[in-house]
């Protein structure tokens, strides 16, 4: 009788014999393999490179680490193509573990193997020496990326030190049984490690219990954005609602980076959590149906009062694009006892939020003080961009004159419901404006109802081609749609 892993390298076509001469190995959809590197074969891969192992539903172990227990082991054939018998291993063979030499391994890729629990043990990291990507994906029972020796083994001394002296980029992805990359209490150093994504790892923990050196990384990647490491590894991987026992995510978000994602709460950002994000630069948003809002704003009565509103900045953002979230509504609202304030924010571009009724607020409005672009296209329902107070006799930011001081872009285009920019009677100044876009807005009937001042505004670019704005925007348009009437009427008479 032939041992599981002879009968195993048959299956596949492997002569295991000869394992010492590849430098790539690559098997897909091979539902034969409980183990990819046989316990005899394991010494003998000082030449692989990479290795690339994808949907193999049966596979448990990717290093065979253990001899299995067989009948009749003296009478194994050495003509049967896996070209070893038992007898004939080298004594250097142990009988209970067999440490792959892997010290050229450069890439490893593992994806859909959902009876993996592990891909190496402790043992073998010392010959990982020249690994420089690791990346594990959708694997549904994998705890852990390292597994612990035997508690007894001295290989796994707490006080050993372990080195990835070239790791450059680990990817962990869509792993809902991962709790962390090895959950000993050696300390690990990843000198060269500049790519870090954790995604979706429900069950997350920690990367190990031991201390961990990453002098070159800056960021670490989940499914919903970019973190700072100010307080580590141990944050929610996920959607950052609610965890018992996890610290939110919101206090090292740098970056907001959700797409195709179907499982998004209604709001990105939760009231209660609007003093976290402190850190956070950009939102990116494409593709997430479920979405109606980014910033929640919950009126909580008695929380403040019309004479004195709580401010609530968010400092750092410089940059919000949205594309194609067919259910948005609202970016950011605020109440008569709450206001959200953007002194940074720098580009605003929005496409595709078919439900989005408006951008901006009146008692906002007065914190964009940086805001340069300004792009709005393909917002059905969007009536106005600026939407004044419900209560505007009542409404704190009332001025007599809204300034935007470093508005240089404003691009509207097919917007089928716009009626303007503003409709209420303040004043607007937008003393850096240089590019004005008006196309296929065909019910917008003025910019503002006040008076406007656009002085280093030289052409509108519009469905008739580039136009002399003459003395104001406002003017423009009124006149632009006497034109359209009169042509109307003309056509109107030939029929």
């Amino acid at each position: 009788m032939i041992c599981d892993s002879l009968q195993r390298a048959q299956v596949t076509g492997s002569y295991w014999s000869f394992c010492q001469y590849p430098t790539k190995i690559m098997i897909s959809e091979c539902d034969a393999l409980s183990s990819l590197i046989p316990w005899y074969a394991a010494g003998q891969m000082k030449r692989l490179q990479e290795l690339d192992i994808r949907s193999c539903s049966r596979m448990r172990e990717v290093f065979e680490n253990e001899l299995m227990n067989c009948h009749n082991t003296n009478n194994v054939d050495e003509g049967s193509g896996a070209g070893t018998s038992l007898t004939s291993l080298p004594l250097t063979y142990s009988t209970t573990e067999v440490a792959p030499q892997l010290s050229n391994l450069k890439t490893v890729v593992i994806y859909e193997c959902d009876l993996l629990q592990h891909i190496f043990t402790f043992n073998t990291l010392k010959t990982l020496s020249h690994l420089k990507q690791l990346k594990v994906k959708r694997c549904e029972t994998i705890q852990v990326i390292v597994k612990e020796e035997n508690k007894t083994s001295s290989s796994s001394s707490s006080e050993e030190v372990v080195v990835f002296p070239n790791l450059e980029t680990l990817e962990l992805d869509c792993l809902p049984n991962l709790k962390g990359f090895f959950l000993g209490m050696n300390d690990f150093r990843c000198p060269s490690l500049v790519t870090l994504m954790i995604n979706d790892c429900p069950k997350w923990v920690v990367f190990t219990s031991g201390q961990l050196e990453t002098p070159k990384l800056k960021y670490v990647h989940t499914s919903f954005g970019k973190h700072s490491l100010e307080r580590g590894f141990n944050f929610q991987t996920t959607f950052p609602t609610s965890s018992k026992g996890m610290p939110s995510s919101f206090h090292n978000l740098i970056e907001i980076n959700i797409e195709n994602k179907e499982d998004v709460g209604r709001t990105i950002i939760p009231s209660n959590e609007l003093q976290q994000v402190v850190k956070l630069q950009q939102i990116t948003i494409k593709s997430c149906y479920g979405v109606k809002g980014v910033f929640e704003v919950v009126a909580v009565e008695g929380s403040g009062s019309r004479e004195s509103k709580t401010l609530v900045p968010i400092p750092n953002l410089t940059q919000v694009k949205l594309d194609n979230v067919g259910n948005l509504k609202y970016l950011w609202k605020s109440n008569q006892w709450m206001v959200l304030e953007f002194p940074n924010l720098t580009i605003v571009h929005i496409h595709h939020c078919y439900k989005l009724e408006h951008v901006f607020t009146c008692s906002m409005v007065g914190s964009l003080v940086q805001l340069q672009e300004l792009h709005i296209s393909q917002c059905m329902i969007t009536e106005v961009i600026l939407k004044e107070e419900e209560e505007e006799e009542e409404c704190d930011a009332k001025v007599n004159e809204i300034i935007l001081p470093r508005l240089n872009s404003l691009k509207l285009e097919d917007l089928n419901s716009l009626k303007g920019f503003c409709l209420g009677k303040e004043a607007f100044s937008l003393p850096a404006l240089d590019t004005l876009q008006i196309k296929d807005c065909p019910d917008i009937t003025v910019f503002t109802k006040g008076h406007l001042s656009t002085p280093q505004l030289k052409v509108i670019d519009t469905d008739f081609g580039m136009c002399d704005p003459r003395k104001d925007v406002n003017s423009f348009i009124e006149t632009k749609l006497e034109e359209v009437c009169i042509n109307i009427i003309t056509y109107s008479s030939f029929f």
